[in-house]
């Protein structure tokens, strides 16, 4: 596969990021978070369309709070996914709310005791506590006439999040994960992770979930307690499913996605460990061939931080697609993206000639000597990112 053109197609020379794609009602639709100070608060929603791929106009752009369902809510809308349907555009995402840190020291001690039976170390019970300051919450909205969307309604409950929705035969689906560090419990997804928590960031979990409406949404099954974050899936044409996720919120050699595969009715799954770490998947089927894309890691590009040498390391890390084997978990590089800095989260969108349309984020063209992504919001690194979209040929 190659890309043969890539169009800038959103920047404002803010941070504009987490984007998605989907055609609906012969329209092609991309919406993500727009006009940010980097990775912090402050984004809004953007959503944008086009009949062509080409041309694009800007349907609506708000303050990413007003979609929030809680009262209390302290981030905004993030990385919101679009689901079409025949009726309405669905939209879902997550956004945050504060922890619950009210736990008692005796209830703290109790659970620290068993813990530690179950194998877990005092360094990773730590960062376990430390993940309950924050409650991540999931929403949806709609729009039926593709400009006026309805209030947003909550989705799952407290600590879950939720990624890109898909339909097959009908029916819709969507995997969430869900994080353990948020809750004064040891769950038993949770238990099975303790013992090799030390090797764990966020204490995730994930599940998958359909639904005949879009709206109302009921758990399928298990899929994964790899610390699976972000994770992407599409179906064969006979309804199997295959799913890849990141393992955790960084990248490193020794964190590989994982895939999980599984047929109707989707109880039971396969793992499979890919070749190669990457973050923010997609996956699309295309013929007889899974393609992956995300944020690759280039081995040898490490580098102490520009801006913090002493505590972090830079990795080059672009926007690529891959081909998977879905036997061996190889990774077979297909094509790589013109990307910069803070880059990535793609989805693809297969058109009617069989071309891929992947759009993504990255550092503004206008600073393409900065060729390094870092390990978190380093000050003056992260802004402007533009939306960019490419057209990517199968060969």
């Amino acid at each position: 596969m190659r890309w043969v053109n890539v169009q800038e197609i959103y920047a404002d020379g803010k941070h504009n990021a987490w984007p998605d794609m989907c055609r609906w009602r012969g329209r092609y639709y991309v919406i993500f978070n727009s006009g940010g100070v980097g990775h912090a608060n402050g984004h809004s929603i953007c959503l944008l369309s086009s009949t062509d791929g080409e041309r694009w106009e800007k349907v609506i752009e708000r303050p990413s709070m007003e979609w929030t369902v809680s009262t209390d809510a302290t981030r905004g809308a993030l990385c919101p996914k679009l689901l079409p349907t025949d009726d309405r555009l669905i939209v879902m995402f997550y956004y945050y709310a504060p922890g619950n840190i009210d736990a008692s020291e005796k209830q703290k001690q109790h659970l620290r005791n068993r813990w530690l039976e179950l194998n877990g170390s005092e360094q990773s019970f730590a960062r376990w506590i430390g993940h309950h300051d924050v409650s991540f919450r999931t929403a949806l909205t709609f729009t039926e006439d593709g400009h006026t969307f309805s209030s947003p309604q909550p989705l799952f409950g407290p600590s879950w999040r939720v990624w890109r929705p898909h339909t097959f035969d009908g029916r819709h689906y969507v995997i969430g994960f869900r994080c353990h560090g948020q809750s004064w419990e040891i769950s038993p997804a949770l238990e099975r992770m303790i013992p090799v928590a030390d090797s764990i960031e966020m204490f995730e979990s994930a599940s998958l979930f359909g639904s005949e409406d879009g709206l109302q949404w009921s758990r399928v099954s298990d899929i994964g307690v790899d610390d699976n974050d972000e994770p992407d899936f599409d179906f064969t044409a006979e309804g199997r499913l295959l799913a890849v996720s990141r393992t955790g919120a960084s990248m490193s050699e020794d964190r590989p996605a994982m895939a999980y595969m599984s047929d109707p009715p989707y109880t039971d799954w396969r793992r499979v460990a890919l070749s190669a770490p990457l973050n923010s998947p997609a996956v699309r089927r295309v013929g007889d061939q899974w393609v992956v894309a995300g944020r690759a890691l280039v081995q040898g590009s490490e580098r102490p931080a520009r801006f913090a040498p002493d505590t972090a390391f830079d990795a080059y890390g672009p926007t690529r697609l891959w081909l998977l084997d879905d036997q061996s978990g190889t990774l077979t590089e297909g094509a790589t993206l013109p990307s910069w800095g803070d880059s990535a989260y793609p989805a693809i969108e297969v058109t009617d000639e069989g071309d891929l349309l992947v759009v993504y984020y990255s550092c503004s063209e206008t600073i393409d000597a900065n060729l390094l992504m870092g390990p978190g919001p380093l000050p003056g690194k992260y802004a402007p990112t533009s939306i960019y979209l490419a057209r990517v040929v199968m060969e």
